[in-house]
């Protein structure tokens, strides 16, 4: 994800999320199309920040209207949980939940749920 902060243009890597490639199609596109849903062009966001990764960006939770966008895609089945990096529970249960519903990524079984294993390919 893309913000302005100060004027200057940040790249945010979600935190404890990894939703699906663009390649990963359809997920990918509707993975975007989700989170643009959530915070469109303009919106004004806050970033609680975790760390910088090895990248630069910013890694952090977004949120907006008091919503954790992070959690909200995992909820919606539009991003799995990168359990190696993230430290809280509600985001595994957001995840069995999405699981259980099978919504999102979890309709149909395939790489494209774990976008990690994906770009190993």
């Amino acid at each position: 994800m893309r913000v302005k902060c100060d004027g200057d243009q940040v790249k945010v890597r979600l935190y404890c999320i990894d939703a699906p490639e663009m390649g990963q199609r359809p997920w990918g596109g509707e993975s975007r199309d989700y989170l643009r849903g959530l915070a469109p062009r303009g919106a004004r966001v806050q970033i609680k920040e975790h760390k910088k990764d090895k990248y630069g960006r910013l890694v952090g939770e977004v949120i907006n209207n008091r919503k954790n966008l992070n959690l909200v895609m995992v909820r919606a089945g539009q991003a799995a949980v990168y359990r190696q990096y993230c430290k809280y529970r509600e985001y595994a249960v957001a995840e069995d939940s999405a699981k259980n519903s099978s919504v999102g990524i979890w309709r149909k079984f395939g790489d494209h749920q774990r976008p990690w294993r994906w770009r190993h390919k």
